[in-house]
């Protein structure tokens, strides 16, 4: 057991090394000259100027003295200063979270919770109506993407129908107010509440989903109830789009699982010893059957705090995915270097916690 914990740790660190290289040299790559988008509003024949730029933010420097800075500034967590902001990268990327968050946790929440329930349904009742309808609705979203579906829905209930808003997170006029040490200390006492049920339990799931529910209900007690229906009301045409997609995805998961445990031996095993129906179906087969959703849903969080650009850039919000189109737009290269690199964390340490997690729920996982 520590040898397999101790594989994956160093595996993780690997992958962080590599990822933190490749972002170090890709902006470089992509942008002919990193400190260009310094330059603006510095005529071209003030050399003198734009040496100095050069030379207060080491683009002079020869580029492995630049690569083992940016790897000493990473490791102290300093990223910089944003060129187009005028503020730090923490605090710009810091300001944009919470508004990723609003779209994703709740999103993921609701999309996995009648996933569940709906591919739990069709995969007991095969060929039956539920199971119709899931299998109809998935060729539904395969053949028509979210996106589309997005800019479908900012039409007809936006400018057609106009009962929901269709950009922006906030009434004009509206200023967020959230209480930062109220976030933190109900998203500790959350996150303990999860250890504890975890030590009491011994089920880990109670880890594994205490983190989304607990960054909500930290979300919810840390800002006003005004301010929450306001953003809830803003949100709902976003979030319906992506709990459409999410629960289709899962509830099919789930269905193709529970069908394949279905014909395992020690599901008939079960039925052969004159287990109830009930006991076969949810001790059994659809505790079994979650094994796949479980590696599904550890992906999902790893884009709880990169939230999703395509969606953020249909419907003007203000999160970390629109942040991102803007610091390429800009060539603000130190954000982007600094949002890629955050998204590249939290996916690896998701996909770390996801090994664990499936480790500890499924005993034919090996220490390879």
């Amino acid at each position: 057991m520590k040898g397999y914990y101790l594989k994956k740790v160093i595996s993780a660190l690997l992958v962080l090394f590599i990822i933190v290289t490749l972002n170090f040299f890709l902006p470089r790559m992509i942008f002919s000259d990193p400190a260009q988008p310094y330059f603006v509003g510095v005529p071209e024949d003030a050399v003198a100027l734009r040496n100095q730029i050069r030379e207060e933010y080491g683009f002079n420097d020869p580029i492995l003295v630049q690569y083992f800075d940016y790897l000493g500034r990473v490791l102290t967590l300093d990223f910089g200063q944003s060129h187009y902001y005028k503020e730090s990268v923490w605090t710009v990327m810091f300001s944009r979270i919470p508004w990723s968050m609003v779209l994703t946790v709740s999103s993921m929440l609701l999309s996995v919770f009648f996933g569940i329930l709906f591919g739990a349904a069709a995969g007991r009742k095969r060929d039956r109506t539920a199971d119709r309808i899931l299998l109809w609705l998935s060729g539904v979203t395969t053949a028509i993407p979210s996106f589309w579906l997005a800019m479908v829905a900012v039409m007809l209930f936006g400018f057609t129908l106009k009962i929901l808003p269709y950009r922006g997170a906030m009434t004009p006029g509206y200023t967020l107010v959230m209480d930062g040490t109220l976030f933190v200390v109900v998203l500790a006492v959350c996150l303990a509440l999860a250890v504890i049920l975890r030590i009491v339990t011994k089920k880990s799931a109670f880890i594994f989903a205490g983190i989304p529910a607990s960054l909500l209900m930290a979300l919810l007690a840390s800002v006003p109830i005004a301010d929450i229906a306001d953003i809830a009301y803003h949100a709902a045409l976003p979030v319906a789009i992506s709990v459409f997609s999410g629960v289709i995805s899962y509830g099919l998961l789930v269905r193709n699982s529970m069908i394949a445990v279905t014909g395992e031996d020690y599901i008939l095993t079960a039925r052969a010893k004159g287990l109830p129906p009930h006991v076969v179906l949810y001790r059994h087969t659809f505790r079994n059957a979650l094994l796949p959703l479980i590696t599904n849903v550890g992906m999902s969080m790893a884009g709880l705090l990169g939230g999703s650009v395509l969606m953020e850039k249909i419907f003007s919000w203000p999160g970390m995915g629109q942040l991102l189109l803007e610091a390429c737009n800009t060539g603000d290269y130190l954000l982007s270097q600094a949002i890629l690199l955050l998204f590249a964390v939290i996916t690896v340490v998701c996909n770390f916690i996801t090994d664990l997690v499936y480790h500890k729920f499924d005993p034919r996982v090996q220490e390879v």
